[in-house]
């Protein structure tokens, strides 16, 4: 089986009636990676096998995705982001980076504003700040129930696909491990999540309140985020930078895992660095 669909060392934490499956590799800093809809933890597998040769990482599933058991129609982005940093606070104990691939960046940016002593930094990939609009939160959500009501068909998992990558990316064999992932997706099982993500609100307004140093990272050709979105949206955060990945699609994790993990890597080579020197007294 390809490296982006490996399964890395897992157990499961619960908080309350919440429960997440967590896959955790590495010693050091930590840092909590969050996937987007329709994929899971898995996606993140060659950025741990980088980022793990110095860091803890822990690669969250979400309700509904990968190990962690669904949740019924209900729930919102803060109260999963309310179960998360319950979670954080205990099992993580520490500041982290926090890594997040469209819905996954989505609580990533609610985690810094909610709780910034529990964020290192942010890196934020494929994703946005703002409400989805009706014009794409309707056909979403009737996509959603046609899964519940007829199961994933071929046709369907091809437009999820399309959607999600890059065509210069959809004819390689590890594309088409997840396209026959997206044909087994149980619509029960990922309808609660889906809804939360095309019901949230919009907290750009909130951007300059995001004081930790964070890495934005987009593809130009990503379809469902346009790159000028990005852009945009970038552009207020106090601390933030952009990385624009050409010929990449909606999720760099799966099309370009090694070029991310390059990225990644190296920005948090430059956060540490930067770190360490602001904790070094002055001279003389």
């Amino acid at each position: 089986m390809a490296s982006a669909l490996r399964r890395t060392t897992s157990r499961t934490t619960g908080d309350g009636d919440w429960t997440f499956a967590v896959h955790e590799v590495g010693r050091g800093h930590p840092v909590v990676l969050m996937h987007g809809l329709l994929t899971d933890s898995r996606v993140w597998a060659p950025v741990t096998d980088v980022l793990a040769r110095g860091h803890r990482t822990l690669a969250v599933d979400a309700p509904g995705h990968g190990n962690s058991p669904p949740r019924p129609i209900g729930f919102t982005l803060e109260d999963e982001v309310d179960a998360l940093i319950a979670w954080a606070d205990r099992a993580v104990a520490e500041p982290a980076v926090w890594i997040g691939h469209s819905m996954g960046g989505m609580k990533a940016m609610r985690i810094a504003l909610a709780r910034p002593d529990l964020v290192r930094g942010l890196v934020l990939v494929s994703t946005q700040p703002y409400a989805e609009p009706d014009r794409t939160r309707h056909p979403f959500e009737a996509m959603v129930e046609t899964v519940r009501t007829d199961g994933m068909s071929p046709a369907l998992a091809d437009v999820v696909a399309r959607m999600n990558f890059a065509r210069s990316f959809r004819d390689d064999g590890l594309a088409r491990g997840w396209i026959e992932h997206f044909r087994t997706i149980d619509g029960e099982e990922i309808s609660g999540a889906c809804h939360a993500v095309y019901r949230r609100g919009d907290i750009s307004s909130r951007l300059g309140e995001i004081s930790a140093p964070t890495l934005v990272v987009h593809g130009r050709d990503d379809v469902p985020i346009r790159l000028a979105v990005a852009q945009e949206w970038a552009a207020l955060l106090p601390h933030g930078r952009l990385v624009e990945l050409p010929e990449v699609g909606h999720t760099p994790p799966c099309e370009r895992p090694n070029e991310l993990a390059t990225v990644i890597r190296r920005w948090l080579d430059a956060l540490e660095e930067s770190e360490l020197e602001e904790s070094e007294p002055a001279a003389g």
